[in-house]
Parts: C-alpha cells; sequence; structure tokens
C-alpha cells in the first residue's frame, strides 16, 4: 500500500469553494463600481451630476446636503440655493439646517478669498477655505436691505488676496460702470421654514434707540384673518392685523421698548397662542395662558450679539 493516500473529493467541498469563489468576484465587480471615476468624486467629496446640474425644483428642495461635502468640494461650482445640515448652526439658531446660496471659489494659490455683494452692505466676508483649495460661503437667504426690502437678487464680487473679480462660473453678470462687472444670482424661490415666531430685528441705523422692531410671524396659509393682541395694545383685536403673504405667513412689525410682554394671536375669530414661542407665562387678571417675549434693551441686546 502506498504511504501517501489520495483524498476523495467532497461535492459538499466543491459547491463551497464555487460559492466563495462566485460571491469573491461579485465583491471585486462591487468595489470596481464604487471606485469608479463617478463614485470617487462622492467619497469625500460630493456627486457632480447631482449636485452641478440640481435645480430648485420639488424633488431638489427635499434634498439635504451635509457639511462635510460642502467642505470636500474639489472643484468650485455655480451659485445655488441649497440645505446643508449643519452642527454649529444649533448653538446660533436652534436648528441644525442651514438654508441659504453656496458660493465657491477655486483659489488653491491663494491666501484669502472674501465676498462682498449687496446681501452684506457691500462689506467683504472671509470665505472658507477647505482642504482641496476651494474657498465657500453661504449666505442665508431672506435678507433685508438698510429699507428692509427683502432682498431676491444678489449682486457680488470676489476679492482675492486684495483683487476685486467677479464669479467666472456665473454666467449672470451686471456691468459695475468701472469697467468690470457684478456677478448676479436671482433667487427665484427660497425654502422658508414654517415653524416660525416673532423676531427681534436689530439694524444699524435706528431712528429711536429707545425702541426695538418686533416683528410677529406665523405661518397659517388656511387662514383667512390673524389680529394679535398684547400688552402693547391693550388686548384689543381691532389695533393690530397681519398681513398675510404668498407664502402663507402672516407678519406685522411693531416698535417696543424694552420689557416683557404677553400676547396672543385671534386666528379667525378664535384666541391661540403663538405655536412655535415655546415662552409662556399666564396673565393673572383673565388667568390665561398666553405667549411670553422679553424685548432687551439695546446695550443688553448688543452684548448677547457679540457673545
Amino acid at each position: 500500500m502506498s504511504k501517501y493516500r489520495v483524498a476523495a473529493l467532497n461535492p459538499m467541498k466543491i459547491k463551497s469553494t464555487k460559492k466563495f469563489l462566485f460571491l469573491f468576484f461579485i465583491l471585486i465587480f462591487s468595489l470596481g463600481t464604487i471606485l469608479s471615476q463617478e463614485s470617487l468624486e462622492w467619497i469625500g467629496s460630493y456627486s457632480s451630476k447631482e449636485l452641478e446640474n440640481s435645480q430648485i425644483t420639488s424633488e431638489k428642495e427635499k434634498k439635504i446636503y451635509y457639511y462635510w461635502q460642502i467642505q470636500s468640494l474639489k472643484r468650485a461650482i455655480s451659485p445655488r440655493y441649497i440645505r446643508v445640515l449643519d452642527i454649529s448652526e444649533y448653538g446660533k439658531n436652534g436648528s441644525f439646517l442651514a438654508k441659504g446660496v453656496l458660493f465657491t471659489y477655486q483659489g488653491i494659490k491663494n491666501n484669502e478669498v472674501e465676498i462682498c455683494g449687496n446681501f452684506s452692505s457691500w462689506r467683504c466676508v472671509p470665505m472658507q477655505r477647505n482642504r482641496y483649495g476651494i474657498y465657500y460661503k453661504i449666505v442665508k437667504s431672506g435678507l433685508e436691505d438698510r429699507n428692509e426690502n427683502k432682498i431676491s437678487k444678489l449682486s457680488y464680487k470676489f476679492r482675492i488676496d486684495g483683487i476685486f473679480d467677479y464669479d467666472s462660473n456665473n454666467p449672470h453678470r451686471e456691468e459695475d460702470g468701472k469697467g468690470s462687472f457684478y456677478s448676479i444670482y436671482q433667487i427665484e424661490r427660497e425654502d422658508f421654514e414654517k415653524n416660525i415666531t416673532y423676531r427681534i430685528i436689530d439694524r444699524e441705523i435706528d431712528d429711536d434707540i429707545d425702541f426695538k422692531t418686533v416683528e410677529f410671524r406665523i405661518y397659517s396659509p388656511n387662514s383667512n384673518t390673524i389680529a394679535i393682541v398684547g400688552d402693547f395694545n391693550q388686548w384689543n383685536p381691532e389695533h393690530d392685523y397681519l398681513v398675510k403673504s404668498d407664502d402663507g405667513i402672516f407678519r406685522l412689525r411693531k416698535r417696543l421698548k424694552p420689557g416683557d410682554y404677553l400676547y396672543y394671536y385671534i386666528i379667525d375669530g378664535k384666541p391661540s397662542l403663538d405655536i412655535f414661542n415655546h415662552e409662556t407665562r399666564y396673565r393673572e387678571e383673565t388667568e390665561e395662558l398666553c405667549s411670553y417675549i422679553s424685548v432687551p434693551s439695546r446695550k443688553l441686546y448688543d452684548t448677547i450679539a457679540k457673545e
């Protein structure tokens, strides 16, 4: 008998080997697909086709990008309105979602790039630089000029290492009267918050520093009339009616002295709290729950703003 023994072939082992090889080749094929050129632009970056060809449509409005995607842009793109999930926004606005117009500049050889426009009273604002040399800045929408008119047409220039230039990635521009151009971006449709409440407007130029401008806002597209009653109008529903906009938001601006105020809305004849103002207090005279607002003095407000 031979000292070597021939091992018998096990049919089950053969099937297992074939199955392993099949899965191995599937894995290799999948890996090749993942590492294709288009996918490489997504890993650590963004989907070029998706972002560069995006338009403001009902589907694209729902798309939310991550902040790391913006930080990982590999080339400058034309400006566009986007929604970005940014953890740092929560400390500023109580929301993780940042919405606005994304501006970018490809300046891998530049030390400093700023953006200057009508949205910043033509003051130049530094842009952030990512690891690929792309400078970027998200300019929030819903901004107003000094006359409190909403800015929907954004005019801007870049200041690159001290030299002004228009955005070469944006074909829309106007002559600036000095032999060059302003780049132009028109916000066609804004994505706005529906869970809004009042806001205190602090302007650089104010006629009376003893008063603050407070804008009361409530999203109620199916309502016809909304009035506000409070400490500031003797609780009279005939004094202050909010004006309805096409976006379904009712608004009213009032000049209030610093102090504490109680209020609520009268929506189509029925009383209602300011839904998204979580501050409430009881009104002792009537023992009813009201929404609460504290209007800070200018000195205190400026301190809070600086912090």
